[in-house]
């Protein structure tokens, strides 16, 4: 068994041929940049490319492949020097009362156009990335079958395509069968999933779903794995082998969809949750935070103890007094930004930082930074240190 730092949700914003995929993305988001930034700078061993169904990434992959930047692993994925991609894609599906964005990850690329022909007929461009299909959640299922690929809903709680926050109040209302996998997102976290008892036996992931570089692991895994590839994950999902050892992610308040937000009075809604409305104005616009809703539908407490799997953690841009030009510092002194989070002593950090933002880095990496809450959108912010 191996450990691998795995982040499996990452957009690509463009194909080397300068086409659009993600929307929503930067530019700068393509596929050897990603590979780059999330092998050297960054930290990760194993990452999820879930854009792999566009025209153009494919075609990217097989130019990296010809040119020897890439190599096939004989359990499926690909390494491009000991980083691990393996190909996936994201889909949005109706279901419920609302739709849903879900996952699927597949061992080559060959395995992967065996679920594009099964699909279609029911995507409009197979260019861009998180297509709407028109067909039920049981007929894409038997189109993740055809590709023998592992899939898993995505930001599970989010008000914006979650599966929880979008559609259902239990899974066993919208989906044939319990999934094996689900991607918590960045407004929870362990203990928050725990607070909904049909999760108790679900593997659990954070994943950054990075629209930038820069966002590329602000969540992630510690995977251990029987082996580094496609197959390592599988057994992994289906419990053969394998475990999730620790969730690193953004303290959930951080999250921009953490509290109930008012499009009326453009504000978080304070109180104690659940509040599906704003207290302020009485009124019911509102974009549902992800604790909120969550309370209203959970069928235990949030548990109050921390959940040792689960470590939070802040990008080091987020942090008071850190720009870009001391977060290259850090990376030149000491290699990632993994290691500068929760590794380097904290008067190495001193000698290159300096003692104020040291001090940002160590008490992030205690848990002891006051947050003020995101929602609507809005990621929150670091606004004290506690005491």
């Amino acid at each position: 068994m191996t450990r691998y730092y795995t982040d499996l949700h990452i957009h690509i914003g463009q194909s080397l041929d300068g086409k659009p995929v993600k929307i929503t993305a930067a530019k700068s988001m393509n596929l050897p940049g990603v590979i780059q930034v999330a092998r050297d700078i960054k930290g990760l061993s194993m990452i999820g490319i879930i854009d792999s169904q566009s025209q153009g990434v494919r075609k990217d992959f097989l130019t990296l492949l010809q040119e020897g930047l890439l190599r096939p692993l004989e359990g499926g994925g690909y390494t491009a020097q000991g980083l691990i991609i393996i190909p996936g894609t994201e889909i949005e599906l109706s279901l419920g009362t609302g739709s849903a964005h879900f996952l699927a990850y597949f061992p080559t690329l060959d395995h992967l156009e065996k679920y594009i022909r099964k699909l279609q007929p029911y995507v409009k461009n197979w260019q861009l990335s998180s297509q709407k299909a028109h067909l039920s959640v049981e007929q894409w299922l038997e189109a993740v079958a055809v590709g023998e690929g592992i899939w898993l809903p995505a930001h599970a709680f989010t008000p914006h395509k979650g599966i929880y926050g979008n559609c259902c109040e239990s899974l066993l209302d919208v989906l044939p069968g319990m999934p094996l996998a689900l991607e918590i997102g960045l407004s929870a976290d362990r203990q928050m999933a725990r607070s909904i008892s049909e999760l108790g036996k679900v593997v659990l992931f954070s994943n950054s779903d990075a629209h930038s570089l820069p966002k590329i692991a602000r969540e992630y895994n510690l995977l251990n794995l029987s082996e580094g590839s496609f197959q390592g994950l599988q057994e992994l999902v289906h419990r053969i082998k394998g475990e999730v050892l620790v969730n690193y992610g953004l303290p959930p308040v951080f999250g921009k969809y953490h509290r109930t937000y008012c499009l009326v009075c453009e504000k978080v809604v304070e109180g104690e949750p659940p509040l599906l409305g704003c207290s302020t104005c009485g009124g019911g616009h509102v974009v549902m935070g992800v604790l909120d809703r969550l309370v209203s539908i959970a069928d235990a407490e949030i548990p109050a103890e921390p959940d040792p799997r689960y470590i939070y953690q802040l990008p080091l841009k987020d942090l008071p007094g850190i720009g870009p030009k001391m977060v290259q510092r850090l990376l030149q002194s000491f290699g990632t930004e993994m290691n500068v989070l929760h590794h380097v002593p904290m008067e190495d950090l001193v000698k290159i930082a300096g003692e104020k933002a040291a001090r940002w880095i160590y008490l992030s990496r205690q848990g002891k930074l006051h947050l003020q809450a995101g929602g609507g959108g809005v990621f929150g912010k670091v606004v004290d240190i506690l005491s």
